[in-house]
This record gives structure tokens, sequence and C-alpha cells, in this order.
């Protein structure tokens, strides 16, 4: 096949996208790169690749793939399924990755230090962004925004509206203590013991996983050989008294 037949399968690729709202704004994105001039790609290290770059990707991955098996509709359709494979890869790549874990490991610290902070007499909104500002990660990201909601005079709830899983517990925690009136420092300080205690309990709980997952191949390995050399003879020897015994 030839170089311009090879381009128009690259286009074709670029510009396929599944049924559904997002074909008209593919198309008109190709088609305004198109008419306007080309300018540098200013991509921030690390960040996942574009919608466009995703599709040149794989137009070029399906493009290359169809040289390599020599043309034909087969290569066509190969190169096809290669293009449509690898754009779904980096689209998945792209995805952010989850803050819950690293939210619940920084969790129990960020318990005490708020605790600490509201001890020597500091408002809940001050005390939140000092604490976010100490706490690394995302945790401490979302603590410096809960605490400029505080301290912008929005409304306890409505400043830990939003907050994900596990960040919501102490959201609740303040906000209860707040409208009971009942004091926020043990709250705190029994919030960071159940956190550590409930994360301790997931610890021993992988571990004990992890030792059974382990031990399954020697299971596995010693199954065989048990059912050889102790099942088999002894099924083996009963057969040839049953059905032995009463030959002449």
């Amino acid at each position: 096949m030839t170089a311009a037949a090879v381009a128009a399968l690259a286009t074709a690729l670029l510009v396929w996208v599944p049924p559904g709202p997002d074909r008209r704004e593919r198309l008109r994105a190709v088609r305004a790169a198109g008419d306007r001039p080309a300018r540098s790609d200013r991509r921030v290290p690390g960040a996942p690749p574009g919608t466009g770059r995703r599709w040149a990707e794989a137009g070029a991955a399906a493009a290359g793939v169809f040289l390599l098996l020599g043309g034909g509709p087969g290569a066509a359709l190969a190169g096809g399924c290669v293009a449509v494979g690898l754009e779904r890869l980096l689209r998945r790549s792209g995805t952010l990755p989850d803050e819950g874990p690293q939210l619940a490991r920084d969790l129990p610290v960020a318990c005490d230090l708020l605790a600490v902070c509201l001890t020597a007499g500091t408002p809940v909104g001050a005390a939140l962004a000092a604490v976010g500002d100490a706490v690394p990660g995302p945790l401490g990201e979302r603590l410096a925004e809960v605490g400029a909601l505080y301290r912008l005079g929005a409304a306890p709830r409505r400043a830990w509206s939003g907050s994900p899983p596990p960040l919501d517990v102490l959201g609740r925690t303040l906000v209860r203590a707040g409208e009971s009136g009942s004091a926020v420092v043990p709250a705190l300080q029994r919030l960071a013991v159940d956190l550590r205690s409930s994360a301790r309990s997931q610890t021993e709980a992988a571990v004990r996983r992890a030792g059974v997952w382990v031990l399954a191949p020697l299971g596995l390995c010693f199954l065989p050989a048990f059912l050889c050399l102790g099942v088999v003879p002894l099924v083996l020897g009963i057969a040839t008294d049953v059905f032995g015994g009463g030959t002449p």
C-alpha cells in the first residue's frame, strides 16, 4: 500500500472516537488545529498526554504495525485494534491517583497537631491552615482549603462539604463538636487513636493474607506428591485385595 493510504489510515484513526457527544468536540478540535499555525507544545514534565497527543501516538503505532505486517486488510484491522487499545491505555494512565491511602496514613498525625493547636487557643480556621502547612501531600492541601473557607466565614458544614474519605471523618468530628458544644480536643485525640487502631488492623489482615498466598504455591507442590506417594498406593493396595482376593 502507498504512503498516501498509510497517511489516510493514520488520519482516520486520529479522528475516530466512540459514538457520543465527544465526537463533535474532537472533530472541532482537529479542524481548529489544522486552521491555526503550529506552536510549541509546552507540556509540564510528568503530566499525562493530552487528547491530540494520545491519538497521534496511537496513529503512529497503528501505521507501524500496518507496515510491519506488510499491508492488507488483516494488517489494517490489527493496526486499528492497536490504535484503539493504545489510546485507551494512555487515557487510563492519565487518570489521577487515588488519594485515599495517603490521606488515611497522614490523618492521625494531623489530628494530633490540630488538637495541640486548639489546646493553645488557636481558632479552628487558623489551626487548620497551620496544620495544612505542616503536613505534606494532598492532606495538607485539603486542610489548607478548609481552613481558608473557615477564615472567610463559611459555615463548618459548608467548609467540610465535598471532603473525600477518610477526611470527612475529621470534618464530622469537628462539626459535631462545634454544634453540640462538647470539647473538641478529646474528640480529636480519640479519633487519632481509632484511626491508628484501624490502620494496625488492616496491616495485620494484609500480613495474614500475604502468609496464605505465600503458602499456596507450597501446598500446590506438595499436594500431587502426597497423592502419588500416599493416596494412590493405598487405593491400589485396597483394590488389589478386593478384586484379586477371589481369584484361585
